[in-house]
């Protein structure tokens, strides 16, 4: 039997822009659970005037955004495989079907080699998806971003998961190197967030985003953190810019 696949029409891809706040789930919640803090996310998104980003398991992205509009979902990975007879895998085109406005790539649970992640770069870009591109050191966030996604999230492996508040005295420096590569890339700082005084930390030296999983999905009220940790970003951005020179 012969299949012949036709291209799905183009849609209107939604932007993402500075401050932006990204919660992760990863698989830790049902549905339900997902909604309810995402619900909550939104609302302070649009208070605060700040994007969020919700990060969902693939056969979540559908029923996320149906419930959510107001957030950007997102897939937490893609395959770089084309439409073709694969089994399991994850390729951009569905993710389109799904609703995705955009995928997080080379996570530091889910990594990818050079060539598997910029030909999955290279794809998700070309079917109008976001791309926020995870990177653990200086190098790798400079390599990644030739590649042109639309986000580098810059977490050093040993604030992942951990709880300490944490200088970032990098920040600067390497969000001064990434304007000097790719000024269009939105520079994203996390690991280690996990209160929304780390948040306005972090976004006070000029971050264009940052998130939070833990400390978001293990407060005693999620829907509150959420809330809490949005408007700390839009402090910090506001603070930040407050202290530009005059263009």
């Amino acid at each position: 039997m012969s299949l012949t696949h036709r291209s799905a029409p183009s849609v209107a891809r939604r932007r993402l822009t500075a401050p932006f706040f990204e919660i992760g789930p990863k698989n830790l919640l049902h549905l339900a659970e997902i909604v309810d803090v995402a619900l909550a996310a939104e609302a302070a998104g649009r208070q605060h005037d700040v994007s969020v980003i919700v990060t969902v398991p693939a056969p979540l992205i559908a029923p996320v955004r149906a419930a959510v509009p107001g957030v950007l979902v997102f897939a937490q990975s893609m395959d770089g495989d084309e439409i073709g007879p694969s089994v399991g895998t994850v390729i951009a085109e569905t993710l389109v079907d799904a609703g995705a406005d955009g995928v997080m790539l080379n996570h530091d649970s889910h990594p990818l080699d050079g060539e598997s992640l910029e030909r999955a770069i290279r794809r998700a870009s070309a079917n109008g998806l976001l791309t926020m591109v995870c990177a653990g050191s200086d190098d790798e966030a400079a390599a990644l971003a030739l590649l042109s996604p639309t986000v580098v999230l810059y977490e050093p492996p040993a604030l992942i998961g951990t709880s300490d508040r944490a200088d970032r005295p990098w920040i600067g420096a390497i969000d001064a190197r990434m304007r000097s590569i790719a000024p269009s890339v939105l520079m994203m700082h996390a690991g280690g967030v996990s209160s929304p005084a780390d948040v306005y930390d972090i976004m006070k030296v000029g971050a264009s985003g940052t998130g939070s999983t833990s400390g978001v999905l293990g407060a005693r009220s999620p829907r509150d953190a959420a809330a809490e940790f949005i408007e700390a970003a839009r402090r910090g951005f506001d603070a930040a810019t407050a202290r530009l020179p005059a263009s």
